[in-house]
């Protein structure tokens, strides 16, 4: 609800002011839409952190995380066949794996979160 929103929206900028985080911003807004407007501004970003839902994500969002070329991504998943759809995309454009992680965070069930970490290759 929109409440909820706005309260999370106050306390991710408490959180920041308080750990003196000067370097980063929060955005509430919808992380395609946001990433396509940052990639068509033409911004440009070290790390994007990725933790699609379990659909994984799609192709307009990988889109735009080409295209704002960040040095390294890194990727949660819940998911392993859609960490691999989306892995091959982003292998097909520049970015190389160079570590991944299951994590199990659920224990005593059969999910567990992968995490990857891609490096972008040199052009």
């Amino acid at each position: 609800s929109g409440s909820c929103s706005s309260l999370k929206s106050r306390k991710a900028k408490i959180n920041l002011r308080f750990n003196k985080c000067e370097k980063v911003r929060y955005v509430a807004a919808d992380a395609g839409e946001f990433m396509q407007a940052e990639a068509a501004a033409g911004n440009k970003y070290d790390v994007v952190f990725m933790d699609p839902p379990r659909a994984g994500s799609d192709e307009n969002f990988m889109s735009s995380v080409v295209k704002l070329a960040p040095k390294k991504v890194v990727y949660v998943s819940c998911n392993p066949e859609t960490l691999a759809r989306d892995l091959k995309y982003l292998v097909k454009n520049w970015y190389k794996v160079k570590k991944a992680v299951a994590c199990d965070m659920f224990p005593f069930t059969n999910c567990v979160e992968t995490v990857c970490l891609l490096e972008r290759k040199g052009r």
